[in-house]
């Protein structure tokens, strides 16, 4: 009995001591949100194409995919989808059903987790690309977004390797009836036209943080004209024939060649960043100014629209009139859209410009050249007498 006391007290000695180190109770075991997602059985989506399930792979004419092995981020090849829309193609998509078809309780992982994925273009670079996402479930409902520039690596898309990262909560799923506890497949629907690479599609941690929120530091506009020329990053240029850099000596002079009474439509669009993608500061400046071009051909009401990073609305849209320009001999018409024109100039946010972009709705054939955004002291309404004044020529009243 004295030994078992002994013995007893030996204990309650040496932890006693001990507790002054280690407690059991002082640590906490509760899996971090970051712990959650890794242990999340079912993480890759695609890999390559010998570890990773996939349809909507064939061949049709509107949609071409291949496996290349060349250049690829994860396992031993990565995806390339070549695409244009027709009449005959409204739908063109592809399909993960990953986990050899296993529901998918993404549920828990919703407000921190995210699909990552690598992304690349073919050539070029732009600010949005025309491919959907969809997260659908066993009952056949679905769940779409999109890739947002602030969630892009280096907040561009061109020819690099960039990593992109959608939230699962970007999908909204119970607002649109998904039951994200039991999720089939992961669908991307591609529309329009565009060449991408993608690779290593797979869950992953991601922290909703609010600095992602505000735009960034904005570089201040210092003074005006913004010479909107081939220095600058653009997008929508050599789709087919549509829209091309001329070639003449005049920069940036690009060819306009639409026909909208196409059944097979062709690229309508095509824009311009004023500061590499990233914002700039335009809030002193924009009152007092104006875009500025020519077009050499047919006059066509161009649909203008200037874009925000952030802030709504996210765009300000206007459609050149004839009473924006003045034609002058030989077809050229010398043009100005004052930016107070724009419908809802005065709630954009300025201090995020980002790009301007321009879409053609009806036929044109013609040159767009020498674009500016440049200082304008005129009636916005009645921009032809400062054009006159700018620019002058024989005009064909």
């Amino acid at each position: 009995m004295k030994r078992l006391v002994s013995i007893g007290c030996a204990l309650v000695f040496l932890g006693c001591g001990s507790m002054e180190d280690v407690s059991l109770y002082s640590e906490d075991l509760t899996p971090t949100p970051e712990e959650r997602v890794l242990s999340f059985p079912h993480r890759t989506i695609f890999s390559d194409s010998d570890n990773s399930t996939m349809f909507g792979v064939k061949e049709h004419p509107c949609k071409r995919v291949a496996f290349i092995e060349e250049n690829s981020v994860e396992g031993k090849d990565h995806l390339a989808v070549e695409w244009t829309q027709t009449e005959s193609c409204r739908y063109i998509g592809m399909g993960f059903p990953w986990a050899n078809y296993a529901g998918k309780n993404l549920k828990s992982l919703e407000n921190i987790a995210a699909l990552q994925f690598q992304l690349r273009l073919e050539s070029g670079s732009v600010s949005k690309i025309p491919m959907f996402f969809a997260l659908v479930d066993y009952g056949g409902k679905q769940a779409s977004t999109k890739v947002n520039l602030l969630n892009v690596e280096g907040g561009k898309m061109d020819d690099t390797w960039r990593t992109v990262h959608i939230p699962i909560s970007s999908f909204h799923a119970s607002s649109k009836g998904v039951n994200l506890e039991n999720i089939k497949e992961l669908r991307i629907e591609f529309q329009r036209e565009g060449h991408v690479h993608l690779d290593d599609l797979k869950i992953v941690p991601f922290e909703h943080e609010t600095k992602k929120l505000p735009s960034r530091s904005s570089e201040v506009c210092q003074g005006l004209p913004i010479t909107l020329d081939e220095t600058k990053l653009w997008w929508g240029i050599g789709k087919r024939n549509t829209i091309q850099w001329s070639g003449s000596q005049d920069r940036g002079a690009l060819t306009l060649n639409y026909d909208n009474a196409r059944d097979d439509k062709d690229w309508n669009s095509f824009g311009v960043a004023l500061n590499a993608w990233e914002p700039v500061d335009m809030s002193d400046v924009h009152s007092a100014s104006a875009l500025t071009f020519e077009l050499q051909g047919e006059f066509a009401p161009l649909v203008f629209a200037i874009w925000s990073l952030t802030g709504a609305p996210r765009q300000i849209r206007k459609v050149l009139a004839k009473k924006d320009c003045v034609e002058c001999e030989g077809s050229v018409w010398k043009c100005a859209v004052p930016i107070k024109s724009f419908s809802q100039f005065d709630r954009f946010n300025w201090r995020g410009s980002r790009e301007v972009r321009v879409t053609m709705n009806d036929d044109i054939q013609a040159q767009f050249r020498n674009f500016q955004w440049q200082e304008y002291r005129g009636n916005p309404d009645k921009p032809k007498r400062w054009i006159e004044r700018q620019f002058p020529c024989e005009c064909l009243r």
